[in-house]
């Protein structure tokens, strides 16, 4: 009897290789804050999933024709940031869109990541407890970024850590380092909620850089910019990442305004943040984990003096709790489904 050839009896000894899929919350959003949470998530999760074959779908559109033959044949799904968890129950009409049809494709497979809650929670429907308790897995402990999306999970009895959001998953218990510009500063709006501070942060930034850029998150933004700015002379980034993160790493400038996602991108290219807290998620955030915030009501008292300061922020992130989360989904080195000789994640 012959022997059997080796690449035979390795491939007759390995399992299937494990399928993930990603629900992505930065496909089909007109918000770049999503482009900036779902890259540092898929950075993340690469650590522990980097052994799987992965797909993605939208989960502003919800599941399709194609994404549903995918999601049917998966092991496990994540959904990927951003505050897509609501205490109210939605259904299709939410930006994170599930239909009634879809149910048993989703049923216990759906894994939060650090996934924030819409609005400050009073209490949780009991239909949207229904609904969260049949899709999101039982198995698993999820991740969510708030305290507010942790009530949420409290009230479905499943298990959760209070991770934060991944953007800030690299800042783990330590004193991070920035470079001050005195003279660039780059600043951001948000057109859906506009108020009066908005012109008084405007003239604070132009008459204490040299340079005032404006980097437009969502599409509308640069409209209402125009509409307040009067004769200060601004320059417009391009409203895309790589355009972002091109100025950021050129200019290395000082960051002011109320986009949140933003202000974390400018702090991870080493730039001093000032992030104006105009909704629960940078409150919340920055009373959880230290990162640099002010109130809008209180930018014309407190604008000028902490532009004047010259300090490195002090953040609160559980590293315990991050490799807990992501421990859950690391295979080890001799399972099967690894060729021997290769790493399962990079």
């Amino acid at each position: 009897m012959q022997p059997e050839d080796p690449d035979t009896a390795l491939r007759r000894g390995m399992q299937p290789m494990r399928h993930v899929h990603l629900l992505d919350t930065s496909v089909s959003s007109g918000n770049k804050g999503d482009d900036i949470i779902v890259d540092c998530a898929k950075r993340q999760l690469m650590t522990v999933i980097g052994d799987a074959f992965i797909s993605t779908s939208s989960s502003h559109d919800g599941l399709g024709r194609y994404s549903r033959r995918l999601v049917a044949g998966a092991d496990l799904l994540f959904l990927l940031g951003s505050n897509a968890l609501s205490a109210d129950y939605r259904g299709s009409k939410f930006h994170w869109r599930v239909l009634w049809r879809d149910l048993s494709l989703l049923r216990g497979k759906v894994v939060l990541v650090g996934v924030g809650a819409h609005k400050t929670v009073d209490k949780v429907d009991w239909a949207q407890k229904v609904f969260l308790r049949h899709i999101l897995s039982r198995d698993h402990v999820h991740s969510v970024r708030d305290r507010d999306a942790g009530r949420i999970l409290d009230a479905c009895g499943l298990d959760y850590l209070n991770t934060s959001c991944p953007t800030l998953w690299d800042y783990r218990g330590f004193r991070h380092s920035v470079r001050r510009n005195p003279k660039t500063v780059c600043f951001t709006l948000t057109a859906a909620k506009p108020h009066p501070s908005d012109a008084i942060v405007l003239r604070r930034l132009h008459a204490t850089y040299e340079r005032v850029h404006f980097w437009p998150q969502q599409k509308e933004d640069l409209a209402y910019l125009w509409s307040i700015a009067g004769d200060v002379a601004i320059h417009s980034i391009p409203g895309n990442l790589v355009a972002f993160d091109d100025f950021l790493d050129r200019e290395r400038p000082d960051y002011v305004g109320t986009r949140l996602h933003g202000g974390i991108r400018a702090l991870s290219r080493g730039c001093r943040t000032l992030i104006i807290s105009i909704d629960n998620r940078a409150r919340a955030m920055g009373a959880e984990t230290g990162l640099p915030t002010i109130e809008r009501e209180r930018v014309e008292e407190d604008l000028a003096m902490r532009l004047d300061r010259d300090e490195a922020p002090v953040f609160n992130v559980d590293h315990s709790r991050i490799e807990t989360f992501l421990n859950q989904f690391r295979v080890a080195a001799d399972a099967p489904g690894c060729m021997a000789g290769q790493d399962p994640a990079p």
